[in-house]
C-alpha cells in the first residue's frame, strides 16, 4: 500500500494559491493508474488578496498551454494582453543628463560564427551612428514599439511570431484558475483557519476552521500572503529580509482609464521615478500603474504626491492604494509537511515580474520531489537548495539594475549605488565581464532564470559596455556582422508586413465566441520532464 501523501490543503487562494491548485491537480491526477490526490483550498472570505501582480514571464504562457487552458478564452475572461518586452524608462541618463530609454525583449538574438552578437556590436559600434545593440539585432522591436502582435489573427494557441507572456488582471486570473482547479475536482472551502495544530514532531497535523471546525492535515501549502501565517507564525521558520541589497520595500498601485486612442502597447513600462520607479502594465480596458519605492526616502504621502505628478493625476481624482512589502524569503520554503509559495515563501520587488514565475517553479519542483507521509529531509533539502538559489539568482539580477544606474540626482538614486550591500556573486560577475561579453558558463545555473542574454540586454541598455574593448573582438569580422544585419532588416520587414495590430487582434479575440477552455483528452506533462520543458522553453529571455 502506496505511503505517498494523498491529502494537500493549500491555505489561501489568490493567484498564487489557485495556480498552485491548478498544477497540482493537473499533474498529479491526469491519467493515473491509482486514486487521485485529493486537493482543497481554503480561502478566507474576509482577507482581500494583494493582487496587483498583472504583468508575467514566459513561463506562464507555458504553463497555460501545459494545462491545455484556450488561450483566446483567457485573454477574455482575464482582460488580458500580450507582452513582449520591458521598456525601461530613464534608469540611465546619456551625456547631456537627459534620460535613457531601451528594452528588455523576450526574443533573443544568439550567436554569428559562435560569437555572440553583443561582441560584433561592441566592436562596429564604436565607429559612431548606430542604434542601440537591441534595436540592432533583434527584429521583433521594431514590431513591438509599432503596436503590434507577437502572434497572428489565425496562430494556434500559445504560438506566436516571437516568445511572449502576458499583462492581466490579477483577481480575474485568481477566478479564472478557480473555475479551472474546481473542474478538476479541488475543493472549495471558503473560511477562516483560526488555529494551526502542531503534532509531536513539529507536523501540521490539523487546522481550525471557523466554521467548518477541524480540518485535518497530511500536508499543507501556504498561500497566506505576506504574512506567512503558517511557515512564519506557526512553524516559526526565520525570515531573511534583502534590505541590506534591495531598498524599495513600499508600493502605490492605481488602475486608471486607458487613453482614448484605439492603441495598446505590447510591453510593460517602468520608468524610474525619485524614489523608485513606476509601472505602466496595459490590459484591454484598463491601465494597471503603480509607484515601487523606499520609505527611507519617501513617506506615502510625498510618494502619491510624486506618483500623480508623474500620472498628470490631481489627489481628488485618484486615491492610490498603499503596498507595504516584505522583501526577502524564508530562511526555508519547505519546512516538515508545509511548503510556502507565493509572498508566504518569500518577495522580490516586481521589476521584472518574477513574482508568479517564482510560484510556477516553486510547484513545478515540488512535484518532481513529490512526498510520501514521511516527508523526507532529503527531499525538502534538495527543494530548499533549488528555491534559495533561485531567489538569491533574481536579487542580485534586482540589485543590478539599480547598482548600474548612473543617476546621482536624488539621494535614493545615490544610495543605490553607494550605500547598498551589493551581493559579491554580482560584484564578482560585474568585475569578469569588464573584460568579456556575459556568456553561458557565467549565468547557467540549474533552473536558472535569467541566462546571460538576460544580462547582457540591460548591462547593454545601461551603457556597461560602452568604451571597452575586449580581446576577443580581434577575432571577429565587420563583413560578417554587416552581412547578418541585413538578415535582421529581412526578418524585421517581415514581421512588421505580418503582425496584426495589438488592438485590434484582442478585439477579435474578444468578439469570438466562447471555445471550450479545457480539454481532458491531452495528457499534462509533470515532474522532472515539466521542469526540464519549461527550463528549455524560458531560457532565452524573462523579462
Amino acid at each position: 500500500m502506496s505511503n505517498r501523501v494523498e491529502n494537500i490543503t493549500i491555505v489561501g487562494g489568490g493567484s498564487a494559491g489557485w495556480l498552485a491548485a491548478s498544477i497540482l491537480s493537473a499533474a498529479l491526477n491526469r491519467r493515473n493508474d491509482g486514486p487521485d490526490v485529493d486537493i482543497t483550498l481554503i480561502e478566507s472570505p474576509s482577507i482581500p488578496t494583494v493582487g496587483v501582480g498583472e504583468a508575467t514571464t514566459f513561463s506562464m504562457e507555458v504553463t497555460l498551454d501545459q494545462l491545455k487552458i484556450d488561450e483566446k478564452d483567457f485573454i477574455k475572461r482575464c482582460n488580458g494582453s500580450f507582452k513582449g518586452a520591458v521598456r525601461f524608462v530613464d534608469w540611465n541618463v546619456d551625456q547631456n543628463g537627459d534620460g535613457t530609454t531601451f528594452y528588455h525583449p523576450f526574443e533573443a538574438p544568439g550567436y554569428l560564427h559562435g560569437y555572440h552578437l553583443a561582441y560584433y556590436y561592441n566592436k562596429y559600434a564604436k565607429r559612431g551612428g548606430q542604434p542601440s545593440f537591441i534595436h540592432s539585432v533583434v527584429p521583433s522591436l521594431a514590431m513591438i514599439e509599432q503596436l503590434k502582435a507577437p502572434r497572428a489573427f489565425d496562430s494556434r494557441d500559445y504560438r506566436g511570431f516571437i516568445p511572449y507572456a502576458y499583462h492581466m488582471d490579477a483577481k480575474l486570473l485568481a477566478d479564472f484558475l478557480t473555475d479551472y482547479a474546481t473542474s478538476l475536482g479541488v475543493t472549495h472551502i471558503r473560511d477562516d483557519v483560526d488555529e494551526v495544530r502542531l503534532d509531536e514532531r513539529g507536523f501540521v497535523s490539523s487546522l481550525k476552521l471557523r466554521e467548518h471546525g477541524e480540518h485535518p492535515i497530511e500536508f499543507v501549502i501556504d498561500c497566506t500572503g505576506f504574512r506567512g501565517f503558517i511557515i512564519k507564525e506557526a512553524l516559526g521558520e526565520p525570515f531573511i529580509p534583502y534590505g541590506d541589497w534591495l531598498l524599495c520595500d513600499r508600493a502605490l498601485a492605481l488602475q486608471i482609464p486607458h487613453p482614448d486612442d484605439g492603441k495598446i502597447a505590447p510591453f510593460t513600462t517602468s520608468h524610474a521615478l525619485g524614489a523608485g520607479w513606476a509601472w505602466n502594465v496595459p490590459l484591454y480596458t484598463r491601465l494597471g500603474t503603480g509607484y515601487v519605492f523606499s520609505s527611507q526616502f519617501r513617506t506615502d504621502a510625498e510618494a502619491i504626491d510624486e506618483f500623480l505628478g508623474h500620472l498628470g493625476l490631481d489627489e481628488e481624482d485618484a486615491e492610490p492604494k498603499v503596498v507595504p512589502m516584505r522583501i526577502g524569503r524564508s530562511r526555508r520554503s519547505w519546512v516538515k509537511n508545509c511548503l510556502a509559495i507565493g509572498l508566504a515563501g518569500g518577495f522580490i520587488e516586481p521589476l521584472e515580474s518574477t513574482s508568479l514565475h517564482f510560484t510556477q517553479m516553486a510547484i513545478r519542483w515540488f512535484v518532481d520531489h513529490y512526498p510520501d507521509k514521511e516527508v523526507s529531509p532529503a527531499l525538502s533539502g534538495a527543494y530548499n537548495r533549488l528555491s534559495a538559489n533561485l531567489y538569491e539568482e533574481i536579487r542580485d539580477f534586482i540589485t543590478m539594475h539599480y547598482y548600474t544606474s548612473n543617476r546621482t540626482d536624488t539621494a535614493f538614486w545615490k544610495a543605490a549605488r553607494e550605500d547598498v550591500k551589493v551581493p559579491d556573486t554580482l560584484i564578482e560577475k560585474l568585475e569578469l565581464w569588464k573584460h568579456k561579453i556575459p556568456g553561458i558558463v557565467d549565468t547557467n545555473e540549474p533552473y536558472s532564470m535569467f541566462e546571460n542574454w538576460n544580462y547582457i540586454c540591460i548591462l547593454a541598455g545601461k551603457g556597461y559596455f560602452d568604451g571597452r574593448t575586449y580581446p576577443l573582438e580581434g577575432a571577429i569580422s565587420d563583413q560578417d556582422y554587416l552581412d547578418y544585419l541585413k538578415k535582421v532588416m529581412a526578418r524585421r520587414n517581415d514581421l512588421l508586413a505580418r503582425a496584426p495590430d495589438h488592438y485590434e487582434l484582442l478585439t477579435r479575440i474578444r468578439s469570438e465566441d466562447y471555445a471550450t477552455w479545457y480539454n481532458p483528452d491531452v495528457s499534462f506533462v509533470t515532474g522532472s520532464a515539466m521542469a526540464a520543458e519549461a527550463k528549455a522553453a524560458t531560457s532565452s529571455a524573462i523579462v
